[in-house]
C-alpha cells in the first residue's frame, strides 16, 4: 500500500510539474508587454558623462584616436585564417606543454596530466586599430588594440593520489593593447632579430600577467642570431703569403710573372694583391694582409695566382681554421673549382700560406648594450693592440647645396678614403651604410674626417661637386666606450642660409595671394577628373579597398634593411645563373658594380581581401613605386667592356596574392601564388656608356611595350608565379598510410607479489594522434601471454611518429617505443625489450622487464588510380561550413556523420546560422566503398527540457565519385531545409 501511495504521489508531481511549465509558457506569451519603445538615436555630443562612459569602450580605437589606423582587412584576414591558426596554435601549445608536464610529473606526485580537448573556438580576435612609432634606435614599434570575445574549450584531466579532476576553460574575454617591438633591425629576411612584447595597460588584465609583462617588462621571442643576421664583424684573419712552388710556364722563355690575388667571400671590398715576381716559377713574397671576418662558418678565402687566374686557384674554408692558432699550410693550385673537372688532375704548382684567425672578444662589452651595434675587444696578439674600427653612416638632415643637393658622405681615416652611395635630390638622405677600417693600434689619438658632398647631376656642367659640411670626430671616446651613436652638427653647413631664406620668404613674399579653390569631385568636368583621378588612392575610389597607411610607415622604417636584404638575395640568385651561362654566350665576366633599390620605398594605395569557397586566402594590394635605384652591371665580352646602369624607376602594379592551400601548421599556408590583374606600368632610365638610351623615343616605346608584353605573358591572370613554402602534405599532416599491428605474445614478464602472478594486457597508442589508446584483452595470471589480436593505426608522418607500447595497469609492467621511420612497406615480425621508464639513463632499465613480439605491416597509400580490386583504405572527410541554417526553436548547429554504423560529430557552434567548422574525420575501410553512402545530418541543440535537439537538414552522399576522382569538394543542398547548404571535402586514400 505504501508503494502504491508513493507512485500516486510521484505521478501527481510529474503531472503538476508538466502542467505548470505549459501554463507558465502560455502566460509568458499572452501577457508579455505589447508596447515596445523605439530605440533613441542621438549624436555623441548630446550624451551626458555617465552615458559616454558606458559606450566609449565599444567605439573602435581608430575612431577615438587619430594616431591609430583602421585595419579591418587584418581582421578579415584573421577571420579566414582562424580555423587553421587555431589548430596551429593549439598544436604548438601542446608541443611546448607536454615536455614540461612530463618533466614535472614526478616532482609534484602527479600520475598524469592530459589535454582532453584543446581548441580556441570559432571566434577569432579582432583588431580595433594600429599605431606605429618611429624612434632613434634600430627598432620598429607597433601598438595594436586587440579584443577577443572567445569561445574556447580547453579541458585538462589531472590524475593524482588516485583521484581524477577535470579543469575546463570556457567563455574567455581579452582586451589588450600590447606593444610589439621588432629589434634590432637587420639586413637579412625577415629583417629583425627579436620580437619584444609588453602590455601597455594594467586595468584590462590580471595582476599576475601585469607583473610579468606590463611595460617596461617584456616577453622576448628570439628569431635569429643578430650577429649572424647582420653579418657584423666577429674577427680578423691575418694572412701571410709565404711562397709558391713549381708554377706553370706561361711565356716562350719558360718563365712567368706571378702574383697572388686574395678575396674574402661575401666581402664588398676589392681583392688584395701581392707584388709581381718577374721571371720566377718559385717566388717568395712574405707579404701580410688582413681580412675582416663576418661569418666564419660560411666564408671562404679565395686564392688566385697569375693574370686572369690562369696559373691556378684554390679556396680555404674559414671554419677549418682553429681560432687563435697560427697555421702554415701548403695548398695545391687547381684549374677550376669544379671538383669533377678533369683539368685539375694535372699539377699546376703549390702555394704556402701562414694564417691566423683571431675572433673578437666579448668579455668587456657592456651587458646593457642591446642590438648588433656592438664591436668586441681586439684579439690578443693583434699588432700593437690593433683591431677594427666599425663605422655606420646612418643619415643626415637639413642639407642644402648652393646649386644642387645630391649628397654622399666621404670618410677619411689615416689617408684611407671611403664613400657612401649618392642619393639624388634629397635634403634628408638616409644611407645606413657600414664601413670598416683595420687598425694596427688603437686609434685613441686619431680623428675621423667626415665630409658630406653633393655630386652634380651631370658631368660637364658649370657647377661641379660642392661641400655641404664636414666634421672631425675624435676617436678617444670610441676606444673608451666601445660604441657610441651620436648626431653631429656639420661645420660650414648651409643650414644658416636656410634660416635666412626662411625669414626673407616671410618678409618679402607677395601680399596678394589667391585662395586655393576647393570643390567637391561632383563639380569637376570630365577633363579635370581625368587629371585628378590617378592621384587619388585606390581606397578612396573603391569601397572594397582598405587603407594601408600603417603598413606604408612600417615599410618606410624597414626599407633600409629590406633594401639590403632584397639586393643580397637578388645577387645570390643571379650570380649562379650568370656563372652557368657565361661560356654559352662567350662572355668573359658579368659583375654587379652597384646594386641598391634606393632610398624610396614602395607605397600601398590599398588592399582588398576576397573570400572564396576553396582553402585559400586572396589579397589584391595596389602598389606604386617611384624609386631611385642604382643597379650598375659591368659586362666584358669579345675584348670590349660596357657599363649598364638602371636608374629612376617607376612601377604601378596591381598583383593578386593567393595563399593556398591553407594548412594547420605555421605559417598556415603552403604556397604563395602571384599574378597580375592588369598590365603593369614600368618606366625607368637605362644608361649605356654614360648616355640615357631611354631618351630615344623609338627605343623607349619598344622597351616599354616589350617589358609589359613579356611580364603580362608570364604573370597576367590566370597565369601565376608559384612560390612553394612547404610540402602541404607534411604541413597539414594528412594521412599517408595505415599501420596494421598484430600483438602476438610477451615473454618473461616480471613477477609481482608473493604468488608471482600477473594479469597483463597491452595498450597501444600512436604519437601525434588524438584518438584514444587501443587495448588487448587481459590475460589473467600469465607471465608469458599470447594474444594474436590485430589493430589499425592511421599514419600521418612516418619520419617522426612512434608507436607507444605500455604493459599492465598504469604501465607498471614495462613499456617500449617503435619508431616508424625504421619500417619499410610490407610485413615484419619484431621482438623488443620492455623497460621500466623511457628515460635514457634510468637505472631501473638495467633489470630486464621482459619482451614483446609484434607483427607490423606498413601500407603507404597509393597515388595512382585506384583499381576495383583494391582491398581498402582511408576515407578522409573535412566538414567546412554550412549556410542559411534555420531552426524552429534553436540554431546551435553541429554535424553528425554516419558511415557503416560508425558515428562522428563536429563541435557545436552557438547561435550561428552560417557556422564554420573546418573539422577533419577519418573512416578506415576494409574494402573500397564504391557502392556506399555517407549520411550527413545537421542538428541544432539547446539545453532545455522541451525540444533540446532538432534536425536542420540532412543529405546522403554517394562515395562513387570520391573513389574515381580521389578528391572532391562540393556544396550540397540539405534535405528538409528551406535554403540550408553544407560544404564538405572528401579524399580517398587506397592502401
Amino acid at each position: 500500500m505504501g508503494i502504491v501511495n508513493m507512485l500516486i504521489d510521484f505521478s501527481g508531481f510529474c503531472f503538476g510539474f508538466s502542467a505548470g511549465i505549459v501554463i507558465g509558457y502560455f502566460l509568458f506569451i499572452y501577457f508579455q508587454p505589447t508596447e515596445v519603445k523605439d530605440v533613441k538615436v542621438c549624436p555623441l555630443v548630446e550624451y551626458d558623462s555617465n552615458s559616454l562612459d558606458g559606450i566609449l569602450h565599444e567605439i573602435p580605437l581608430w575612431v577615438k584616436n587619430p594616431d591609430c589606423d583602421r585595419i579591418d582587412w587584418v581582421s578579415r584576414f584573421l577571420e579566414m585564417m582562424w580555423p587553421y591558426l587555431n589548430k596551429a596554435i593549439c598544436k604548438t601549445a601542446q608541443d611546448i606543454a607536454n615536455p614540461i608536464i612530463a618533466e614535472n610529473k614526478e616532482k609534484y606526485k602527479i600520475d598524469s596530466i592530459e589535454f582532453e580537448t584543446l581548441t580556441l573556438g570559432s571566434l577569432p580576435p579582432t583588431f580595433q586599430g594600429m599605431k606605429a612609432y618611429v624612434t632613434e634606435e634600430q627598432e620598429l614599434i607597433m601598438e595594436p588594440s586587440l579584443k577577443w570575445a572567445a569561445n574556447p574549450n580547453v579541458t585538462v584531466v589531472v590524475k593524482a593520489y588516485g583521484l581524477n579532476a577535470t579543469i575546463q576553460v570556457v567563455d574567455l574575454q581579452v582586451f589588450a593593447s600590447p606593444r610589439i617591438t621588432l629589434k634590432p633591425l637587420v639586413a637579412t629576411i625577415p629583417c629583425f632579430a627579436k620580437i619584444l612584447v609588453s602590455l601597455m595597460e594594467k586595468e584590462t588584465i590580471k595582476k599576475q600577467v601585469a607583473s610579468m609583462y606590463l611595460w617596461p617588462k617584456t616577453l622576448e621571442v628570439p628569431i635569429m642570431d643578430p650577429s649572424k643576421a647582420s653579418k657584423r664583424p666577429v674577427g680578423i684573419l691575418l694572412v701571410k703569403v709565404l711562397r709558391a712552388q713549381n708554377l706553370q710556364k706561361k711565356d716562350l722563355l719558360g718563365k712567368s710573372d706571378p702574383y697572388v690575388k686574395l678575396t674574402m667571400s661575401d666581402d664588398k671590398l676589392p681583392s688584395k694583391k701581392t707584388t709581381v715576381k718577374r721571371g720566377n716559377l718559385n717566388p717568395e713574397w712574405n707579404e701580410d694582409f688582413k681580412f675582416v671576418v663576418t661569418d666564419p662558418e660560411t666564408q671562404e678565402l679565395e686564392i688566385k695566382v697569375g693574370k686572369h687566374d690562369k696559373m691556378g686557384m684554390n679556396k680555404i674554408l674559414l671554419k677549418e681554421l682553429p681560432p687563435e692558432e697560427t697555421k702554415v699550410t701548403t695548398y695545391n693550385l687547381l684549374k677550376t673549382m669544379d671538383p669533377y673537372d678533369i683539368h685539375n688532375e694535372k699539377s699546376r704548382g703549390q702555394i704556402t700560406l701562414e694564417m691566423t684567425y683571431k675572433p673578437f672578444k666579448e668579455d668587456d662589452i657592456e651587458k646593457d648594450v642591446q642590438g648588433t651595434d656592438v664591436v668586441g675587444k681586439a684579439p690578443d696578439g693583434s699588432p700593437a693592440g690593433g683591431g677594427l674600427l666599425y663605422v655606420v653612416v646612418h643619415e643626415a638632415q637639413d642639407l642644402e647645396g648652393k646649386h644642387h643637393t645630391n649628397p654622399y658622405a666621404r670618410i677619411i681615416f689615416k689617408g684611407n678614403e671611403k664613400k657612401t652611395k649618392v642619393i639624388k635630390k634629397n635634403r634628408d638622405p638616409r644611407w645606413e651604410e657600414e664601413i670598416e677600417f683595420v687598425c694596427e693600434e688603437p686609434p685613441a689619438n686619431d680623428k675621423l674626417h667626415v665630409e658630406v658632398l653633393s655630386k652634380p647631376p651631370k658631368k660637364g656642367l658649370i657647377h661641379g661637386k660642392e661641400t655641404l659640411g664636414y666634421i672631425d670626430i675624435n676617436l678617444a671616446d670610441v676606444i673608451s666606450n666601445k660604441r657610441i651613436n651620436e648626431t653631429y652638427h656639420l661645420i660650414d653647413s648651409k643650414t644658416v642660409g636656410i634660416v635666412i631664406g626662411y625669414f626673407l620668404f616671410i618678409y618679402f613674399q607677395p601680399t596678394d595671394v589667391k585662395n586655393v579653390k576647393v570643390r567637391p569631385l561632383v563639380e569637376y568636368d570630365s577633363d579635370s577628373l581625368d587629371d585628378t583621378l590617378p592621384e587619388i588612392p585606390l581606397w578612396l575610389k573603391n569601397p572594397d579597398y582598405d587603407r594601408l597607411d600603417w603598413l606604408n610607415r612600417f615599410l618606410e622604417l624597414m626599407w633600409p634593411y629590406l633594401n639590403k636584404a632584397i639586393c643580397r638575395i637578388a645577387q645570390d640568385v643571379a650570380n649562379p645563373i650568370i656563372a652557368k651561362n657565361k661560356e654559352k654566350y662567350k662572355i668573359d665576366y658579368i659583375k654587379f658594380e652597384t646594386f641598391t633599390l634606393g632610398s624610396l620605398p614602395p607605397t600601398f594605395q590599398g588592399v582588398k581581401v576576397q573570400v572564396t569557397n576553396e582553402q585559400e586566402l586572396v589579397m589584391e594590394p595596389s602598389l606604386k613605386w617611384a624609386g631611385n635605384p642604382n643597379i650598375t652591371v659591368v659586362v666584358k665580352a669579345y675584348g670590349l667592356k660596357a657599363t649598364i646602369q638602371v636608374v629612376d624607376m617607376q612601377v604601378f602594379v596591381l598583383p593578386r596574392i593567393t595563399l593556398k592551400p591553407l594548412v594547420s601548421s605555421f605559417p598556415c599556408f603552403a604556397n604563395i601564388l602571384v599574378s597580375l590583374m592588369e598590365k603593369p606600368h614600368v618606366d625607368f632610365g637605362l644608361k649605356l656608356l654614360g648616355a640615357d638610351v631611354m631618351a630615344i623615343p623609338v627605343l623607349y616605346k619598344f622597351v616599354q611595350e616589350t617589358i609589359m608584353d613579356q611580364v603580362a605573358s608570364m604573370f597576367l591572370w590566370p597565369k601565376t608565379l608559384e612560390v612553394p613554402i612547404m610540402d602541404p602534405s607534411k604541413a597539414s599532416k594528412k594521412p599517408v598510410g595505415i599501420l596494421l599491428v598484430k600483438v602476438l605474445r610477451a615473454q618473461n614478464l616480471r613477477e609481482k607479489g608473493p604468488l608471482g602472478k600477473r594479469d597483463p594486457y597491452v595498450k597501444l597508442k600512436m604519437s601525434g594522434s588524438k584518438l584514444p589508446s587501443k587495448k588487448t584483452a587481459v590475460k589473467h595470471s600469465n607471465l608469458n601471454p599470447e594474444w594474436n589480436q590485430e589493430f589499425k593505426f592511421v599514419i600521418r608522418d612516418p619520419e617522426t611518429q612512434e608507436l607507444d607500447i605500455n604493459f599492465g595497469k598504469d604501465e607498471k609492467l614495462g613499456m617500449c617505443k617503435i619508431s616508424l621511420k625504421k619500417l619499410t612497406p610490407g610485413t615484419e615480425v619484431i621482438t623488443d625489450n620492455l623497460i621500466k621508464t623511457m628515460e635514457p639513463n634510468g637505472i631501473q632499465n638495467e633489470k630486464s622487464a621482459g619482451e614483446i613480439t609484434l607483427e607490423l605491416t606498413y601500407k603507404p597509400f597509393k597515388e595512382g588510380n585506384v583499381q576495383k580490386e583494391d582491398p581498402g583504405g582511408l576515407l578522409y572527410v573535412v566538414v567546412h561550413e554550412a549556410k542559411e541554417l534555420e531552426g524552429k526553436c534553436n540554431t546551435n548547429p553541429y554535424v553528425k556523420l554516419t558511415f557503416k554504423g560508425v558515428e562522428k560529430k563536429t563541435k557545436v557552434v552557438k547561435e550561428n546560422r552560417n557556422p564554420r567548422w573546418k573539422e577533419e574525420f577519418e573512416f578506415e575501410c576494409e574494402e573500397t566503398p564504391a557502392n556506399d553512402k555517407l549520411h550527413v545530418e545537421v542538428l541544432g541543440t539547446k539545453k532545455a527540457l522541451i525540444r533540446n535537439k532538432e534536425s536542420l537538414g540532412h543529405i546522403d552522399i554517394s562515395l562513387a565519385d570520391v573513389i574515381i576522382n580521389k578528391r572532391i569538394i562540393e556544396i550540397y543542398d540539405l534535405i528538409n531545409s528551406k535554403r540550408g547548404q553544407i560544404q564538405i571535402e572528401f579524399q580517398w586514400k587506397s592502401s
